[in-house]
């Protein structure tokens, strides 16, 4: 898990710094303020997240704000307007909603009409099968995220070799087969449903 925040936060301070420069067009200005929201602080993984990608921004010398939507697209989407209107020049965006494209939409539009870049992370931004329609938007938006299918299945595969390994403890009936219950993430994310499907299927 340290070495997948690590790579993602990498990627992300990488992008900003280029963000900066294309906002900056060669001025001499000094590095902007920076935006980062996050879908709730709550969430013990975005909180890993959250302290990573506070210690590169302050390594690298950037100023920035961390927003808590606390689980509300509606807050975010208020948030993302506040941080505009406080002059903020790049935002960094785990959008609450990922159950269709128009969360991620309206933060693009709000960005475009305010000539900032938005770099979304580790939520995916659209809905299954509706690949590229946000972020193809507009140059100035990226997304940095994983594999979400290749989760899935080295979750499965995990998942699938520790029961080979160690049938008889897991197998407490004794019955041949094994009973679990599998909680699914977020109905809408993209992540969660794969996960969920593999982690299954390749168990299998």
């Amino acid at each position: 898990m340290k070495k997948k925040i690590l790579s993602v936060m990498l990627a992300v301070l990488m992008i900003v710094t280029g963000a900066f420069a294309m906002v900056s067009c060669g001025s001499d200005s000094s590095k902007g303020d920076v935006a980062v929201f996050y879908y709730t602080f709550s969430d013990t993984y975005i909180s890993t997240v959250r302290t990573a990608m506070d210690n590169l921004l302050k390594s690298a010398g950037y100023s920035f704000q961390d927003y808590d939507a606390n689980g509300n697209q509606t807050t975010q989407t208020e948030q993302v307007q506040t941080a505009i209107t406080k002059g903020a020049s790049v935002l960094i965006v785990n959008v609450v909603d990922t159950g269709s494209n128009d969360a991620a939409q309206n933060i693009v539009n709000l960005a475009k009409n305010a000539n900032i870049p938005v770099i979304f992370f580790n939520r995916a931004i659209e809905a299954d099968g509706e690949e590229g329609t946000v972020l193809n938007a507009n140059s100035n938006i990226c997304f940095i995220g994983t594999d979400a299918p290749e989760a899935g299945h080295l979750q499965g595969k995990m998942v699938g070799e520790y029961l080979l390994a160690n049938w008889d403890t897991v197998d407490l009936n004794g019955d041949g087969k094994i009973s679990y219950a599998m909680f699914k993430g977020d109905e809408a994310n993209v992540e969660a449903i794969y996960r969920t499907q593999y982690g299954v299927e390749d168990a299998d």
